[in-house]
């Protein structure tokens, strides 16, 4: 008998322990996510504070769910981030791995006053997803740096999610930071790029609208090396906008640049000042005066360094703008590939005659349409 009532408070307490651990397991998942409790979301009243202690308060590797309304941030004269460009403010920072939800949530800065959303730095795995980020007006006043909306600096294996931005110095600078994804993102109508790849490698741009901005819609810059850009939409059509560079390749070592559709541009994709081995493939680029340029730099402080060992592959380069016979321009370097691309007749201009020879039949080139 004593057996028997042994076994059954053995089985009992064996039973109890699981219970415990199971109800600490959900204990500590609910403690793994995070809610803004004190956040007004009407957009006049400053939720600055508050959204910075939800983030402060969420567990490393937590969740956080910031919920449908309009956040008015203000600038934080202690959150600034220093680079080679010079200083830039923000709002809110992010040092520790974490994941934001900002589905339905818009974000509002004062443009004059010259500060960014978010400054993530120092940290990895964090996750930025949904929501907008939206400045009063275009910073014309500003510096390339001084509206940022969202900063990733010294930063690794994190992503911005189906973001959309709008009104800002640059939508998305990723700096010295590698292995981050920045996908489904519309970055429109800012002073500078809408996504600019700084000095960084490894990192994926993919799936994202960058339209009517400046200086290199979508800049992959500073001896960045292998990253990848793919299935983007990138376009200007504002009138008078007519000297902008879509994608610019610039000093930046064996990336892939691959199923985008780039237009209304001077210079659709652009490689310059000492890019190496890249690849340009599968990309539809009209409507630019030049839709796809090997070329020193742009003169000036600029570098005007040669351009090796770029692959130009299967991309569709037709109706250049006003005319232009730039459907493919190499005009400098050594080592280049050019083949199975689809131009109009004479739309290839290689300034390198051996090279003109190598390539000039292998690719496809189709009647222009003006001759009768």
């Amino acid at each position: 008998m004593k057996k028997k009532w042994r076994s059954i408070l053995l089985f009992g307490a064996v039973i109890l322990g699981m219970v415990l651990l199971i109800t600490e397991s959900y204990r500590d998942r609910g403690n793994n996510s995070a809610a803004v409790s004190d956040a007004k979301g009407d957009g006049v009243a400053d939720d600055t504070q508050a959204i910075q202690q939800a983030i402060d308060e969420t567990p490393e590797g937590g969740t956080l769910q910031i919920d449908e309304g309009i956040y008015k941030l203000s600038k934080n004269e202690e959150l600034v981030s220093v680079t080679g460009y010079g200083e830039a403010f923000f709002a809110l920072e992010i040092t520790k791995p974490i994941t934001i939800l900002m589905d339905g949530a818009v974000f509002k800065t004062e443009t004059d006053k010259e500060y960014g959303v978010f400054w993530i730095h120092d940290t990895e795995e964090v996750h930025l997803i949904g929501g907008v980020l939206l400045g009063e007006k275009i910073p014309e006043s500003g510096s390339l740096i001084s509206n940022i909306a969202v900063m990733i600096q010294d930063t690794q294996k994190s992503s911005v999610d189906s973001l959309y931005m709008k009104n800002h110095s640059q939508g998305v600078h990723l700096h010295h930071s590698d292995n981050n994804t920045v996908r489904n993102v519309t970055s429109e109508f800012n002073f500078g790029s809408g996504i600019i790849n700084f000095a960084s490698n490894n990192n994926v741009i993919e799936s994202c609208t960058i339209r009517n901005s400046g200086d290199g819609h979508l800049s992959l810059y500073g001896v960045g090396k292998g990253n990848l850009v793919k299935n983007c939409f990138v376009s200007e059509d504002r009138p008078g906008n007519d000297s902008q560079q879509g994608i610019t390749v610039e000093s930046e070592l064996s990336s892939i640049i691959e199923n985008n559709t780039v237009t209304g541009f001077y210079y659709g994709i652009d490689i310059k000042n000492a890019s190496d081995s890249n690849i340009i493939r599968s990309n539809n680029v009209f409507n630019n005066y030049y839709n796809i340029a090997v070329r020193p730099g742009d003169g000036g402080g600029n570098l005007m360094t040669p351009s090796n060992n770029i692959q130009i592959i299967n991309n569709l380069a037709l109706d250049p703008r006003n005319e232009s016979d730039r459907g493919i321009f190499i005009g400098i370097g050594e080592g280049h590939v050019v083949t199975g691309n689809v131009l109009y007749e004479e739309h290839l201009v290689i300034t390198d005659e051996d090279l003109m020879e190598q390539y000039d039949d292998e690719n496809f080139y189709i009647d222009h349409g003006n001759d009768e």
